[in-house]
């Protein structure tokens, strides 16, 4: 029995020896380039994990002041808010003091042009009364005379 694969396994041995030999170069050549793409990509992973973790540290350092910035710019925006809430108070009551002043100037205004209007009125009222109460007047005059003078006349006629 052992004869008979005796002979199969010397020529299976045979066989890889010469695969061996014949592709022993390019085996090596592929393994040896496979191991170098290989430490390249340690490489560049270890590479990716320091920078990885350089900016993890960063991240947790910007975090642990992000409290602290958080309060600063709250404290900031309030004490802006309150420079703002005061500045706009000041200049509500400066212009509600101006707004007084320009009604009291309009309301004077206002006051001496109803009187001027007024007196313009009863300047022309008054004069149109004495104007008729003149032509009533000089009408009632000039009656007189003429009745005067008629009555005249006819007595002046009666004594002739």
């Amino acid at each position: 029995m052992m004869e008979k694969l005796f002979w199969p396994a010397l020529n299976l041995l045979g066989f890889l020896g010469f695969l061996a030999y014949k592709a022993k170069g390019p085996f090596f050549t592929f393994v040896k380039h496979r191991r170098v793409e290989i430490f390249e990509g340690l490489n560049k992973s270890r590479a990716a994990m320091e920078q990885a973790s350089r900016k993890r540290t960063e991240i947790e350092a910007r975090i642990s002041k992000l409290d602290s910035e958080t309060k600063e710019i709250a404290a900031e925006w309030t004490q802006k808010s309150a420079a703002q809430t005061k500045a706009i108070r000041e200049a509500s009551v400066r212009v509600v003091e101006q707004m007084k002043i320009e009604a009291e100037q309009n309301k004077i205004a206002l006051v001496e042009q109803t009187k001027l209007a007024i007196r313009s009125s009863f300047k022309k009222a008054i004069l149109q009364a004495a104007e008729e109460k003149i032509i009533q007047s000089l009408n009632s005059s000039v009656h007189a005379q003429a009745n005067q003078r008629l009555v005249g006349e006819v007595s002046r006629g009666m004594n002739q």
